[in-house]
């Protein structure tokens, strides 16, 4: 005789996409605190365009500076934190020096940054 489930499966489908939800938007944070630290700083443009959105990329280029990162971390922040489970969350720095400042162009940042920061979170996060 088979046996059968004490409770139905389909229960704890929003748990799951809570969880979901939570692990995305952990991960997330981790990887934009770790490019906006790893960012190299000489008039703090750079580290003010590290821009997050949600669901599709956004390829604007901002006038803001910010040396210290804290004002772009809180607005990424405040992006993340409205993300929904199984979102596609973009990262990104759309200023024509991010290319060659992420392959090595900076004495701050001599292995780039973006690369580094996804490697050193995808570890923390196994």
């Amino acid at each position: 005789m088979a046996q059968g489930w004490d409770f139905d499966p389909s229960a704890f489908t929003g748990k799951v996409e809570e969880d979901v939800g939570k692990h995305l938007r952990i991960i997330s944070m981790a990887l934009l605190t770790e490019i906006v630290t790893r960012s190299p700083v000489d008039t703090g443009r750079f580290r003010a365009n590290n821009q997050v959105s949600i669901g599709s990329p956004d390829y604007s280029e901002l006038a803001a500076v910010d040396t210290s990162g804290a004002a772009t971390i809180q607005q990424g922040s405040a992006v993340i934190a409205k993300v929904k489970p199984f979102s596609v969350i973009y990262i990104q720095n759309n200023l024509p020096y991010a290319e060659p400042l992420e392959n090595g162009h900076s004495k701050q940042a001599p292995t780039g940054v973006y690369a580094n920061s996804f490697h050193g979170v995808s570890q923390a996060y196994k």
